[in-house]
């Protein structure tokens, strides 16, 4: 691990722990804005943030769908919504690389 002590909460869950963390380290979160904009960007910009922040080896390019992950009836805004989408995609990410999709 690069920096044991900067991923010591998720090592600690038990859902993660140390083999949990060095899988999300070596995988791929694809949740960066293309260059084609067609997604919002808010969304993409929550997403990758908590990739790089939960210790992701590469983040890349990749669609988030807000529509289905912040359905209208959960959020009141579109930039809630965004917000949502974002956290969700990134939390997406991880549990495929845990479960060794990623």
């Amino acid at each position: 691990m690069p920096d044991a002590r900067r991923f010591v909460r998720q090592v600690l869950l038990p859902e993660i722990g140390a083999s949990g963390q060095l899988r999300i380290e070596a995988s791929v979160a694809r949740v960066a804005s293309p260059s084609s904009a067609a997604s919002p960007p808010l969304a993409h910009e929550v997403a990758e943030r908590y990739a790089r922040g939960a210790g992701f080896g590469a983040v890349e390019e990749g669609p988030i769908d807000v529509a289905s992950l912040a359905p209208p009836a959960l959020v009141r805004t579109a930039a809630a919504g965004e917000v949502l989408a974002g956290a969700r995609a990134a939390l997406a990410a991880m549990r495929a690389a845990l479960a060794g999709d990623a």
